[in-house]
């Protein structure tokens, strides 16, 4: 969250500014302006055609989403969080542009075997967060019996429901068998010895290193 903070009060800030003074979110078609909003569950806005309408969050589509707008002493701003550099809402698209873009400008450096995909993200957030969930499993259950543990884990489920969970899979085995695929033949007992008291990332780093769908460091390996 630190990491959205910075972004919302430096870059996102600035892009806000530079709209305002330059006029254009007075010039986007068809938007929105947000009255009040109600917690996560219902937004009150500027009817299309006048007037107010108070609609529940989850009838907005993402289109009607990219032309919100909220009215502040310094003008009108986007209520998306993310904008691209002209101050306007980003699609959740764009990023596919911004990735092969950034895999460019890799490349032109001479760069080999250096390349992501937005969707590469989601799975080294899986691996990342498989690890940590076993080691704060390890840390507050160990103490349990095998007995104990097997109840704990019926009524709760394990590590791999927590990842599928975070990622939003509709079936534990599409996360077991896919984004944690890794992990699958790795001891549990391995990752706490080596874990423990390393940088998880540096931990990750070496012991998938070679791994056919785990991306590394190219660098770090021809050092």
């Amino acid at each position: 969250m630190k990491g959205v903070l910075s972004y919302i009060e430096g870059p996102r800030a600035a892009a806000v500014r530079r709209a305002q003074a330059a006029g254009r979110y007075e010039r986007v078609k068809g938007k929105r302006l947000v009255l009040a909003v109600h917690g996560t569950e219902a937004v009150t806005l500027e009817g299309a055609r006048g007037g107010v309408e108070e609609r529940l969050w989850n009838e907005v589509g993402p289109r009607t989403r990219l032309r919100l707008f909220r009215r502040t002493d310094q003008g009108l701003e986007p209520v998306a969080l993310w904008l691209n550099e002209d101050g306007l809402p980003r699609d959740g698209r764009g990023w596919e542009h911004t990735f092969a873009v950034a895999n460019e400008r890799i490349a032109a450096l001479g760069l080999e075997h250096f390349s992501c995909t937005a969707h590469m993200l989601r799975h080294s957030f899986a691996l990342k967060w498989y690890a940590i969930g076993k080691l704060v499993q390890a840390a507050r259950l160990g103490h349990l019996s095998e007995t104990e543990w097997m109840d704990f884990r019926e009524q709760f489920g394990d590590t791999w429901h927590l990842v599928q969970t975070m990622i939003g899979h509709r079936r534990v085995e599409t996360t077991k068998e896919v984004y944690l695929e890794p992990f699958r033949s790795l001891d549990v007992e391995i990752l706490l010895a080596h874990a423990d008291g390393f940088p998880l990332e540096v931990f990750m780093a070496n012991v998938f290193t070679g791994h056919p769908r785990v991306r590394t460091d190219p660098l770090a390996e021809s050092s």
